[in-house]
């Protein structure tokens, strides 16, 4: 005879389904949530503040979301994204919104290209976009792509080069990808700045910095203005790299 199935605590299921999804990115949103689960908002926005109260996620803000703790790394699950450094970026980048009034944003490496991870466009009254959570941005065609390949180290930069030159569909165009990189990374760190202009999302354009922890390149942190606006650029470049000096200097290197 075959023994009964053990019985299932649906809830214990769905708050580890909620830190899998969670864990895969630092910030994760209630609507994101419900529409990877399945599950009403209500439902995971209680399910969130119990893990909150139990310390394994906390709340960033009414409108930034949510991530986990460290105290996740004690099931095993690490703490992925811009460790430790991450909670000192966040609050730059809502000090930086909060002195310039235009939007921030934190990204990090997914393989190929740079993704938002955070972003204070809730906050910001001068956002041209509703939301900017996990944009994907190429290397060679935005500021936080450009600003991170230009500022990796060379054997890092070599590998996504090549990343980037198995799209290619001929030796020709492999070529010229490589040497399109080559002249980005001295435009950048000749400025010292990852720079959006032209053609893409031309009603805006974007500086970012490289984020370190150390000696060790965790992601980028940006600003984004509109491009037809009198905006002081020189001053909008000293208030992004004094933030991004604060944060590092609030950072313990590894041992």
């Amino acid at each position: 005879m075959t023994a009964p199935a053990a019985k299932t605590v649906r809830a214990v299921e769905r708050s580890l389904q909620i830190l899998e999804l969670m864990n895969r990115a630092p910030v994760a949103r209630v609507q994101y949530l419900a529409e990877q689960t399945g599950l009403p908002a209500p439902t995971v926005v209680r399910l969130l503040e119990t893990l909150v109260a139990a310390g394994y996620v906390q709340k960033l803000g009414r409108q930034a979301g949510y991530c986990v703790t460290q105290r996740v790394a004690a099931l095993g699950a690490g703490h992925h994204g811009l460790p430790q450094v991450f909670d000192l970026a966040r609050k730059a980048a809502e000090d930086l919104t909060r002195r310039t009034l235009w939007p921030a944003a934190l990204a990090t490496l997914d393989v190929d290209a740079l993704v938002i991870r955070f972003s204070t466009i809730p906050m910001s009254p001068l956002s041209y976009y509703q939301s900017t959570i996990n944009r994907r941005m190429t290397l060679l065609d935005y500021a936080h792509g450009r600003a991170y390949l230009a500022f990796c180290p060379m054997v890092e930069r070599q590998h996504l080069v090549a990343l980037m030159q198995q799209s290619a569909e001929s030796e020709v165009e492999a070529t010229a990808i490589a040497k399109r990189a080559e002249s980005v990374v001295s435009l950048t760190r000749a400025s010292g700045f990852g720079e959006r202009t032209g053609n893409i999302q031309p009603e805006t354009h974007s500086l970012a910095l490289p984020l370190r922890m150390g000696a060790k390149l965790v992601g980028t942190l940006g600003l984004t203005y509109f491009s037809r606006a009198h905006v002081d650029v020189a001053a909008l470049k000293h208030e992004l790299r004094t933030a991004v000096a604060s944060c590092e200097a609030g950072v313990q290197p590894p041992g």
